[in-house]
């Protein structure tokens, strides 16, 4: 009877909803992503599912980045300012067997004039790759 009770309560752990999430990759930590021959440092934080982190983007603010991690594909989003334009972006990728990401990036560029009004716009696909950095 004993084992039989054991048996149950470890199917349903290994069954139950989440459990296979519960032993999914983690992609927290430092990433030199790689875009158009320009490293840049991503850093992700993971809660479950929800990432957050930032890029650095030498022209303007850092992206703040919010996205999901699921069955090694990660999506994200975020935003950058500078003096004169901004820019959204929008990345999905795939986690490699190496543990390297592979991914699209789609960027939206709004330029301003000095009194702020937008001057034009364009947009942009680039494909990324992004690495693990060594612990700073």
């Amino acid at each position: 009877m004993n084992r039989t009770i054991t048996a149950i309560v470890v199917a349903a752990a290994v069954f139950a909803p989440g459990a296979v999430e519960a032993t999914q990759k983690t992609i927290a930590g430092s990433w030199t992503l790689s875009v158009e021959n320009l490293p840049l440092k991503l850093v992700l934080a993971q809660h479950g599912r929800a990432v957050t982190g930032t890029l650095d983007y030498p022209h303007g603010t850092p992206f703040r980045l919010t996205g999901a991690f699921k069955q090694d594909r990660l999506t994200f989003s975020g935003d950058s300012t500078g003096d004169n334009f901004t820019v959204h972006v929008q990345a999905a990728s795939v986690l490699n067997a190496d543990g390297s990401l592979t991914g699209t990036l789609n960027a939206h560029f709004i330029e301003l004039n000095d009194a702020h009004q937008v001057v034009g716009t364009r947009d942009q696909v680039m494909i990324w790759t992004a690495v693990r950095r060594n612990p700073d």
